[in-house]
């Protein structure tokens, strides 16, 4: 694979997730990481959340708050070492009559785990004015 590759298949993996939170559904990220993986957000993720496990009773208790929305994501990149990938970006959500919800900027760490790519760290932070 060509570091194209690796880059195209990371925001993949990225875009899955995502479709899925803007749909209401905020286990999708769990599909996306890593067994050791460790997660911050300025939602109520304040302190680290470490481990699978941990991660997925986190995104649990999020279940039926995440309203559906459309979402754009600004200024992606993603710098590549070798089995690791570092994106950073802006996440832009929009409720379904247009009017802008919370933005959001985010990092996320991939590993390539067995070929796959997976979370191993994410932090979301809100965008204050």
């Amino acid at each position: 694979m060509t570091q194209s590759d690796d880059q195209a298949a990371i925001l993949a993996h990225e875009r899955r997730a995502l479709d899925r939170w803007s749909q209401g559904d905020p286990k999708g990220y769990i599909a996306e990481c890593a067994s050791d993986v460790t997660y911050f957000d300025d939602i109520g993720a304040h302190q680290r959340v470490d481990g699978l496990a941990a991660v997925r009773g986190y995104f649990a208790s999020l279940e039926g708050k995440v309203p559906t929305h459309r979402y754009e994501i600004v200024n992606p990149k993603l710098q590549m070492y070798g089995d690791i990938g570092v994106l950073t970006m802006r996440y832009e959500p929009f409720a379904p009559d247009g009017k802008p919800l919370q933005r959001w900027k985010a990092t996320m760490v991939y590993r390539r785990d067995g070929g796959e790519w997976r979370v191993v760290h994410a932090h979301w932070s809100m965008v204050k004015e």
